[in-house]
C-alpha cells in the first residue's frame, strides 16, 4: 500500500493555530502518515519583516514538537538560489520509497493561482494538492481544476476547515501593537517571539 505524506510549505511568519488546524485536518481526512512542514527560504520578492529563515524554522519546530505525526524539514532552508515547489517535491521523491504519494497542502488562493505557477503541470502530475477551503471559497478554485482538466479532477482535493479569521499578517500587527495573541499562536512560539523581541521593529 502506498505511503501518503503531507507537505505543508509556507513562510510561517509566524506559524499559528490556523496552520496547525489545517495540517491536523488533512492528516486525518486523507489518512496521511505524517505532515512535513517546510518553511520557505528567504525570498527577494516577499517581505519577511526582518525575520530570517532560521528564526522562522525554529518557530515551526517549537509549534510541532508535541505532535508525533508532524515534522519539520530544512530542505528549503538549505537550498541556494530560486526555489520552486516542483523542485522540493522532486527532492523529496528522490529519498522516498517509489510507492510514496505526496499531498501538498495549500490554501484557496494558492490553488486558485496554480495555473500561473512555473512548471505547474509537471508539479500536479508529481503530487496531489489538498486545498484547504472554507464554505463559500470553493468556487475560487473551480477554474483552476477546469484549467488542468482530467489531471485537475484527479489531483486537486478539497478539505473543509473551520472558519478561522486569522493570518500571519494580522498576528504581526497584534504583536507590534502589544496585543495578546494567546490561543492564536502556540505558547512555545509566543515565548520565543517574546524572548527574541520579534516583529517589534520597523516593517
Amino acid at each position: 500500500m502506498a505511503r501518503r505524506i503531507g507537505v505543508f510549505g509556507g513562510s510561517f511568519n509566524p506559524i499559528h493555530i490556523g496552520h496547525l488546524v489545517i495540517a491536523e485536518a488533512a492528516w486525518q481526512e486523507f489518512a496521511l502518515e505524517k505532515v512535513l512542514f517546510i518553511p520557505t527560504a528567504d525570498t527577494p520578492n516577499k517581505a519577511m519583516h526582518h525575520i530570517d529563515k532560521y528564526t522562522r524554522y525554529r518557530m515551526v519546530e517549537l509549534a510541532v514538537a508535541d505532535n508525533p505525526h508532524f515534522e519539520v524539514s530544512p530542505i528549503e532552508r538549505e537550498r541556494e538560489g530560486p526555489s520552486y515547489t516542483v523542485d522540493t517535491i522532486r527532492l523529496l521523491q528522490e529519498t522516498a520509497a517509489p510507492t510514496t504519494e505526496f499531498y501538498f497542502i495549500a490554501g484557496t488562493d494558492a490553488v486558485a493561482d496554480l495555473p500561473t505557477w512555473k512548471y505547474n503541470r509537471e508539479l500536479l502530475a508529481s503530487c496531489h494538492f489538498i486545498c484547504a477551503s472554507r464554505p463559500g471559497d470553493v468556487e475560487k478554485v473551480r477554474d483552476s481544476v477546469r484549467y488542468f482538466g482530467a489531471l485537475g479532477r484527479q489531483k486537486i482535493h478539497f478539505l473543509r476547515t473551520p472558519e478561522l479569521e486569522i493570518s500571519s499578517t494580522i498576528l504581526r500587527g497584534l504583536i507590534r501593537a502589544d496585543r495578546s495573541v494567546r490561543y492564536l499562536i502556540p505558547d512555545a512560539v509566543i515565548s520565543f517571539i517574546q524572548e527574541k523581541q520579534l516583529y517589534k521593529g520597523a516593517w
